[in-house]
């Protein structure tokens, strides 16, 4: 596959990510539903940010030694995965968690473009 396709990839899952999150936020009190499509799109979405950063890394060669910035980006990529537990367990923290989910999407968008180390 080539590094567009895995960029186009890696930002649609990325997108859906935030779009499941934001629900299960909104379901905090209720809409069962809504729930059960946002945590299988969570699901999903994590799937595919994984495989299509990896194949991303793989087509800029940098498979065999990942560099700090790419671990940087797996331990966000963790928060944002485990971001559904207090929203499911705790809906009042989702006014906390609610401006804090884009802050670490955010900065993750930022240590890709930049790769500071």
């Amino acid at each position: 596959m080539s590094y567009f396709s895995y960029k186009i990839l890696h930002l649609f899952a990325v997108l859906l990510l935030f779009t499941s999150l934001g629900s299960l936020a909104a379901a905090g009190s209720g809409g069962e539903r809504l729930r059960r499509l946002a945590s299988v799109a969570h699901g999903v979405a994590l799937a595919v940010i994984l495989v299509a950063g990896f194949g991303l890394l793989a087509r800029l060669g940098l498979f065999g030694s990942i560099p700090g910035w790419a671990w940087f980006k797996i331990g966000l990529w963790l928060l944002l995965g485990l971001a559904v537990l207090p929203l499911r367990r705790k809906p009042e923290w989702t006014v906390w968690l609610w401006p804090l989910i884009p802050v670490v999407g955010g900065l993750a968008a930022w240590m890709a473009v930049q790769k500071p180390f």
